[in-house]
């Protein structure tokens, strides 16, 4: 027959290590959202240097390219 003191033993020490790991990777996911803000906080290290004339109209595009089909001469 088993020692009931083992058995409890064995749940008393399955529970620590869950707790354990639980609190790990808690950390873990802190450690990465602090990391993240960090990262969200810093100055841009890529800038442009030129203006270009966009090809099409995109999300990035301020007006889009309809603002450079105008011709002056027949306005």
């Amino acid at each position: 027959m088993d020692n009931p003191m083992e058995a409890l033993w064995r749940v008393q020490l399955s529970i620590c290590e869950s707790w354990i790991k639980m609190w790990r990777n808690t950390f873990i996911m802190y450690d990465t959202v602090i990391e993240q803000q960090a990262k969200l906080l810093n100055h841009p290290v890529h800038f442009r240097l030129q203006d270009i004339i966009p090809d099409g109209a995109a999300l990035t595009d301020k007006y889009g390219h309809r603002c450079h089909d105008v011709d002056v001469d027949r306005v």
